[in-house]
């Protein structure tokens, strides 16, 4: 018994060591039967992507795993390639997705790229800009006109400021000129352009004064259009303008024209004012009955001792008294006129005036003259103030010279005479202005100097007419009324109303 304790502990050790051994031996037989690993992992890369075509592009395989591997490349266009570094290239513009597919004996992977290679051209730049000129402040538009579809912009608008927008707006807040540039870039490449003093900026004008437009009458054709040729413009800054219209101008001239007679005639009769009543009365009676004017005629004629001067006669029926007389009329009429119608006082107007007064007042006086000594009996030109003073108010104040420079007398010795042979005399002046007044019109549309002369012409022969047919002794209608009332009528009632009507309606 005393030997089992060490038996026993000798074959624990025995036993723990063929234990140790067989371990060692299980260990060394398992050695590189399993191994663990992971997949490849696919990748790639090229340093160049992008060019025109034909584009040659290099690619380099940085794929991760265990070799050996294969290869499946896909450029995008349709080729393919199994090399690890294979180089392809692309002949039509575009953008292609390449695709790297790896495989070892752990597996497959596979990775793509889309549009990873760019086949085309540089953009080249070109710009545009509306409007290019004008006061400030001044918003342009500017368009990009590039070409190769650019992907980047870069403007300088030439004042400091800058955009990076493709079709950008901008304000220029000064005067001057402005050079414009346009960097324009994409992923071939990029250009550039400058545009020098291509914008211009002034400074704004003065805010114009807004004047009232006028509408211009319309021209008429036919005979009102000869007309309005031949009266002229009635836009003559008369005195009377402000409270007179102006196709009121000529009928004022005419009631003026009698109303200076009327005052005239008042103060001849002042001794008869002093009697109230009845006498106003029969005044007034006597103004409507149309006899107050023939008395203003006897009464001047008497004032002033008028008689019918017995004279030689030499130039054409008329004395040198006479001529002197007419010579002095006509230059009366021609100023009057020319005040009335504003002319400017050149020599030609000037001339004009005269030469178409003279014809004027000649052939109308000549007309008398011819029937008086043609009857045998002596007539007479006298220059008439009065009618003067009346034909330059009107001619101021309404632009219508109404009135006559000279009158005509007759020598009857005394008798009453024939009122046939004084309404023949007194008719003959104003048809003899009515068929002037005719010819005078019928020049209007010769142009020129005959257009001037015929419209001034026409306004003194119209007048002329009207005025010796007023009720007026020392005119020529009374004596037509009393010899021929219908004649009268006929030649008064037209061209009363054609004098209306030219220079109140026309």
């Amino acid at each position: 018994m005393k030997y089992c304790a060490p038996i026993l502990l000798i074959l624990v050790l025995i036993g723990t060591l063929l234990i140790s051994v067989s371990a060692d031996t299980g260990s060394a037989a398992g050695q590189g039967y399993i191994t663990v690993t992971n997949p490849p992992s696919a990748d790639f890369f090229s340093s160049i992507r992008y060019g025109s075509a034909p584009f040659t592009i290099s690619f380099a395989d940085s794929s991760q795993g265990y070799s050996p591997m294969t290869y499946h490349w896909d450029f995008g266009d349709g080729a393919v390639s199994t090399m690890q570094n294979p180089t392809h290239t692309y002949k039509s513009d575009g953008e292609y997705s390449v695709t790297l597919t790896v495989t070892n004996q752990y597996g497959t992977d596979t990775t793509t790229k889309p549009a990873y290679v760019g086949v085309g051209n540089p953009p080249v730049a070109d710009l545009s800009a509306t409007p290019i000129e004008g006061s400030f402040p001044l918003t342009v538009a500017f368009a990009d006109n590039s070409k190769n579809t650019p992907t980047a912009w870069a403007w300088d608008f030439g004042d400091g400021t800058t955009s990076i927008e493709q079709n950008p707006s901008h304000t220029y807040s000064q005067a001057g000129t402005y050079a414009v540039s346009l960097k324009v870039s994409n992923n071939f490449g990029s250009d550039a352009l400058v545009q020098p003093s291509f914008i211009s900026v002034s400074s704004p004008a003065p805010v114009p004064v807004i004047v009232p437009v006028v509408p211009v009458k319309e021209k008429a054709g036919g005979i009102v259009g000869l007309i309005q040729d031949a009266k002229g413009s009635m836009d003559k800054n008369l005195p009377t303008a402000g409270f007179i219209p102006p196709q009121f101008m000529a009928l004022a001239a005419v009631i003026t024209s009698l109303g200076v007679v009327l005052v005239q005639l008042l103060i001849a009769n002042i001794g008869a004012l002093t009697q109230a009543g009845i006498k106003v009365a029969k005044f007034l009676a006597d103004l409507f009955g149309g006899h107050a004017i023939e008395k203003l005629s006897d009464k001047e004629i008497e004032a002033r001792g008028i008689a019918v001067r017995r004279q030689e006669q030499h130039f054409f029926g008329f004395s040198a008294s006479e001529v002197i007389i007419v010579e002095v009329a006509v230059i009366m009429v021609a100023l009057a006129f020319m005040l009335a119608d504003r002319v400017e006082l050149t020599l030609e107007m000037v001339l004009i005036y005269i030469f178409v007064g003279a014809v004027s007042v000649v052939f109308h006086d000549f007309a008398h003259r011819y029937y008086a000594t043609k009857h045998g009996y002596d007539a007479d030109t006298r220059f008439w103030g009065l009618g003067t003073v009346i034909m330059f108010l009107t001619a101021w104040l309404f632009g219508n010279a109404f009135a006559q420079s000279y009158q005509n007398l007759v020598n009857r010795d005394g008798e009453s005479g024939d009122t046939r042979e004084m309404g023949i005399e007194s008719a003959a002046g104003p048809i003899v202005s009515i068929i002037l007044t005719i010819v005078f019109l019928a020049m209007v549309p010769l142009g020129g100097l005959w257009a001037i002369a015929g419209g001034v012409g026409f306004t003194i022969n119209l007048i002329t007419a009207v005025y010796s047919l007023m009720p007026i002794s020392t005119m020529d209608g009374v004596a037509i009324w009393r010899w021929n009332r219908p004649l009268y009528l006929a030649l008064l009632v037209p061209m009363l109303a054609f004098y209306i009507f030219t220079f109140m309606l026309v």
